[in-house]
């Protein structure tokens, strides 16, 4: 054999320069989340790297890296190479956020995995992507939305089982239901200190959707649930959707997971049940119609969405307006806007009269008397004051959790008109001066982040079939990065179950001592647990606030503020009638007079 057989023979084993480069990236990425997975140490530290040991990082790294070599020198393929890479990629990333929370670690961490992803769907040999199906794509569906509604559901119902679930608002949901279940009516006592019709704060009908079904399961934590599964419910119009647009099995699939892993969606959900819920799968229903021309599609959708609040028909006015651009309809989003639009203002005419329109949010747009007429005024003559206020350092990072997620991609159009759906976004998050309308941690998430998706979709659509799948698996990529990120910590609640199990059997065997059908005044976490009781109010730590207006006091021992109040009722005369310390205890308010007997 001659030196250049030889040279040739072991330049044949020899891994390629692109392996090489891969070879030690992968290497990176793989032992880094070894690492970060069983180190002691945070990785926010600066003892981190101490701890790990020079000499070791390097000896595993390097065996990583050989590994890799030796497999792929053999195997000869660059599309499997990189299928391995963006999997490891995946996992360090995963690794790295981590219920950590913080908006810039998410969003230079979603920086290298958008490169990454983009070098392994780039070229002629690109990461290897599985044939899709129909059948695979369905079933995939299917078990995306049981997990969504496994996940979240199971989670947010362990809120109320550990006693974290407060008055405010589950309480009033809690009592709500049960007064429907008994009535018919959504009574509450405890939401405004007298016996007050919810509708009287927000008009809510959608709720009624939920009534057959609590008549069987009648729990409390079945409205956790309910809610999870009505958003998972909105898997099913985003595939239509997608199908309408000519999306690939494919395509669709990884949607399909970039709206399960949205944390605008999973995030609200952990301040349990809202009606806000029902607008996600409520507009997507009414695109998909709208995307149809199906008129009574259309209408029927509109109707149910303008049920879950009296905001809700704000939806469906920045919709009526995208039709008239989008499908070049006139006649149809005309009749629309006319319904929605009446009802909009009659239904704040209604809750004027109770004092419950919330305009009090958009002062920051007012000059004037406070008005919707003045803030329209102001939104209208001085735009620069609305950019202002859209654009502050705390919701430039609610903006960033929100859209980073879906890649900017609902912001990426060759269609204006694609543009006027993000109105809801800018008016219900952005522009409202009230903190919570811009956290990821709260229900007003849901109705914006519909028409995000319906973007993303569409917007999707407008790229050429290759770079479609690139930007789909992003999309899902990133929306599972920022739920571990954001909504990843929620998973404590499994191990703090079983650090609270017994104060909370403890809890509950003295709300178990109420007796049935008594007045009851709760602290803010036991309140749900005697929703079934017709009159129910909040003890708010100060004792005059519900001193001998309810027979029953029950003072949840675990804080201060309630164990230090229980003094105060027994030096008022109060009996103490059951109590197990630490946990909770029963009063009897001995001077109580019942006022409808």
């Amino acid at each position: 054999m001659t030196n250049t057989e030889l040279t040739k023979k072991i330049r044949a084993y020899l891994p390629q320069a692109g392996t090489v480069v891969r070879g030690l990236v992968f290497a990176l990425f793989l032992y880094s989340s070894v690492t970060l997975l069983t180190s002691d140490e945070k990785y926010t530290d600066a003892a981190f790297a101490a701890a790990l040991g020079t000499a070791s990082s390097l000896l595993f790294a390097a065996a990583f890296a050989l590994i890799y070599f030796v497999v792929f020198s053999f195997l000869r393929s660059v599309r499997v190479e990189k299928t391995v890479l963006l999997a490891s990629s995946v996992l360090f990333s995963s690794a790295l956020v981590w219920s950590m929370n913080d908006v810039y670690l998410f969003a230079s961490v979603c920086a290298v995995q958008a490169a990454v992803c983009f070098y392994c769907f780039s070229g002629e040999k690109a990461a290897l992507v599985p044939k899709g199906s129909r059948k695979v794509t369905v079933i995939g569906y299917l078990a995306m939305g049981l997990f969504f509604s496994v996940w979240v559901g199971g989670l947010t119902a362990l809120r109320y089982k550990m006693y974290i679930a407060p008055c405010f608002d589950f309480g009033i949901f809690a009592q709500m239901f049960e007064s429907m279940r008994r009535t018919g009516l959504p009574v509450t006592t405890c939401e405004r200190a007298t016996p007050l019709s919810h509708f009287a704060v927000h008009l809510s009908f959608i709720y009624y959707t939920l009534l057959p079904f609590y008549y069987i399961f009648h729990r409390p934590e079945f409205l956790n649930i309910a809610q999870a599964v009505v958003l998972a419910g909105g898997l099913v119009p985003l595939y239509l959707i997608c199908r309408k647009k000519g999306l690939s099995q494919n395509v669709t699939l990884a949607l399909g997971a970039a709206y399960t892993f949205y944390p605008s969606l999973s995030a609200g959900c952990f301040y349990d049940i809202h009606e806000n819920c029902f607008l996600t799968p409520l507009i997507l229903w009414l695109m998909y119609a709208i995307d149809e021309d199906n008129t009574v599609g259309i209408f029927l959708s509109a109707a149910l969405v303008c049920a879950v609040k009296e905001d809700a028909p704000v939806y469906v006015a920045f919709i009526c307006i995208y039709m008239f651009f989008a499908k070049k309809k006139i006649l149809k989003p005309a009749i629309l806007l006319a319904l929605c639009g009446g009802y909009f203002f009659a239904a704040l005419k209604y809750l004027d009269t109770y004092d419950a329109v919330q305009m009090y949010r958009y002062s920051n747009l007012s000059s004037g008397d406070g008005s919707m007429l003045d803030i329209v005024k102001t939104i209208i003559t001085n735009p620069g004051i609305v950019f202002l206020q859209c654009l502050n350092a705390e919701k430039a990072e609610f903006f960033i959790k929100v859209l980073l997620p879906l890649g900017f991609l609902p912001l990426i159009s060759r269609k204006f008109y694609n543009y006027i759906l993000l109105g809801p976004f800018m008016l219900i998050n952005l522009m409202s001066y009230y903190p919570y309308q811009h956290s990821l941690d709260f229900q007003y998430n849901f109705g914006p982040a519909a028409l995000l998706l319906y973007l993303m979709a569409d917007n999707i659509s407008q790229f050429r079939p290759k770079k479609r799948s690139a930007l789909a698996c992003l999309c899902a990529l990133l929306s599972l990065l920022g739920a571990m990120c954001f909504v990843g910590q929620h998973t404590s609640y499994l191990s703090y179950r079983e650090q609270t199990r017994e104060v909370c059997e403890q809890i509950d065997e003295v709300v178990a001592e109420v007796p049935e059908g008594a007045s009851v005044s709760a602290a803010t976490f036991i309140l749900p647990h005697l929703a079934d009781h017709e009159v129910l109010y909040q003890v708010n730590g100060r004792m005059h606030d519900t001193d001998g207006k309810t027979e029953y006091v029950v003072l949840d021992l675990r804080y201060p503020e309630f164990s230090d109040l229980e003094p105060l009722y027994l030096e008022a005369g109060y009996e103490l009638v059951y109590e197990v310390p630490g946990a909770a205890a029963i009063l009897r308010c001995p001077f109580y007079v019942n006022s409808e007997k």
